[in-house]
């Protein structure tokens, strides 16, 4: 999240989302805040604002909150952080930090993410709300870019027992289409421990999704009558990741910058029976337990043909 997208599109859904999950729910809200950003022109779909007939049914009340933040020219996280517009909802808005060595920054996001964890701790629906999304590719928490995306071992370490989370992310160009792409990530979502993951995808301006984590049968009726109330510029993607093909499967417990050779089969195949202990669908949990059968195949003959240690 950038201050500069306050009111965009993106905010609308998303807030829309979250009004109609809060009911019932201790809502934490983490910005992912970075610094504003100017090269590009990300934060000006606000065009919306200027098709109430078209726009402002899904949320009344939000939709003028917003038009009203845009027109005073102050866009600013703190304008979202009003009571009558989240009620009772917590907030972290401390920015992620972005400057330093390497070295530093990994150590900083770690530290930041630990106060993270301690102000929403009481929490049971968590927005995170990173500024591209989903970790990229052979990502590295002191990488420059690193504050831009959530790592899957935040989402997995934020997990509790009736907690439901959600997880922005903005589409890339993946092969396969905007589709395949949440299916991607469902799988490696459901790889992640996520026993249930769905998707609302907001297709208008720029493609974005919303994963839902971990959330019950209601708070996923919510999501989908309030779908149903956009029309055609929001899309319900329930079940994401269970038909994924078992090498999606396995790259979700293996991470992509790693070889077979670095994995150990008590590390790597952890995930694969957990996930098929949670997923009700038996022929799921039967290619799980393929999955993680042949990863300990793997890591035994890796271990037969790698001398002990003190060996020669």
């Amino acid at each position: 999240m950038q201050n500069r997208y306050v009111g965009d599109i993106g905010d609308y859904v998303k807030l829309a989302l979250l009004r109609a999950l809060l009911p019932g729910r201790s809502l934490g809200v983490a910005w992912w805040l970075y610094p504003d950003g100017n090269h590009n022109s990300d934060g000006r779909h606000i065009g919306y604002l200027d098709q109430p007939l078209l726009w402002r049914s899904l949320d009344p009340p939000l939709f003028d909150h917003l038009k009203a933040i845009v027109a005073s020219g102050t866009r600013q996280v703190a304008a979202l952080e009003q009571e009558a517009l989240l009620p009772g909802a917590r907030f972290f808005s401390e920015p992620i930090p972005n400057g330093g060595l390497r070295s530093l920054r990994r150590e900083a996001r770690v530290a930041w993410f630990e106060r993270l964890q301690h102000a929403l701790q009481d929490c049971d629906l968590l927005l995170l709300d990173p500024d591209n999304g989903l970790e990229t590719k052979n990502f590295d928490l002191g990488a420059p870019w690193a504050g831009k995306s959530v790592a899957l071992s935040e989402l997995r370490s934020l997990r509790r027992p009736g907690r439901a989370l959600i997880a922005y992310h903005h589409e890339t160009r993946r092969p396969g289409g905007h589709a395949a792409e949440l299916d991607h990530w469902g799988g490696r979502l459901r790889g992640a421990d996520f026993s249930e993951v769905d998707a609302m995808r907001a297709g208008a301006y720029s493609p974005r999704a919303f994963f839902l984590l971990d959330a019950n049968p209601e708070l996923r009726d919510r999501a989908s009558d309030l779908i149903k109330r956009g029309g055609k510029s929001l899309s319900w993607h329930p079940k994401l990741g269970l038909h994924s093909s078992d090498k999606e499967l396995e790259a979700a417990v293996l991470p992509e910058e790693q070889s077979l050779d670095e994995a150990t089969s008590t590390r790597q195949t952890s995930s694969l029976p957990a996930a098929a202990a949670v997923t009700h669908d038996v022929r799921d949990r039967g290619r799980f337990i393929q999955a993680a059968l042949r990863w300990y195949r793997k890591a035994a003959a890796f271990a037969r043909r790698t001398p002990a240690a003190g060996e020669d």
